[in-house]
């Protein structure tokens, strides 16, 4: 028996949702934000974080050469944090420069910049969508 230590660390985005562990391909638990459970495994191989359809990378535990002392899971910032910022940013200055130069070619360059945020939402929810979790092991 291998006792696993998981720990969600607290944080801001995600903050209502818990993420479920996905050991070995089978869903073991859910684990709420600030919270750290201990679980015996009989030789776990995987170790995946889900939330929604979006998740983190799928880790492989039976490489780890030393001691796994526990297995933290967060939220990675950059599509968690970073985006919405960017993107609603880019929509308030697109929205100013139509606004203030109604005449003026800018619309093609702004609307070229909402399309580009937009593919980038999309591509971040389907072909990304493995990378919205961090999942880190940390051994002795």
């Amino acid at each position: 028996m291998q006792q696993l230590k998981i720990k969600r660390l607290t944080e801001w985005a995600n903050r209502r949702f818990s993420y479920k562990i996905v050991i070995d391909g089978q869903e073991q638990f859910e684990i709420a934000n600030g919270e750290e459970k201990i679980i015996s495994t009989e030789q776990a191989r995987t170790i995946q974080a889900k939330l929604m359809w979006c998740g983190s990378k799928e880790v492989n535990l039976s490489s780890a050469t030393q001691k796994i002392k526990e297995i933290r899971v967060k939220a990675n910032n950059g599509p968690n944090v970073r985006f919405p910022l960017v993107a609603f940013s880019l929509l308030m200055i697109i929205s100013i420069i139509n606004l203030a130069f109604p005449e003026n070619g800018a619309k093609e360059l702004m609307t070229s910049l909402l399309v580009g945020v937009i593919l980038y939402a999309i591509a971040l929810l389907t072909v990304w969508r493995n990378r919205f979790l961090d999942i880190e092991v940390v051994t002795e």
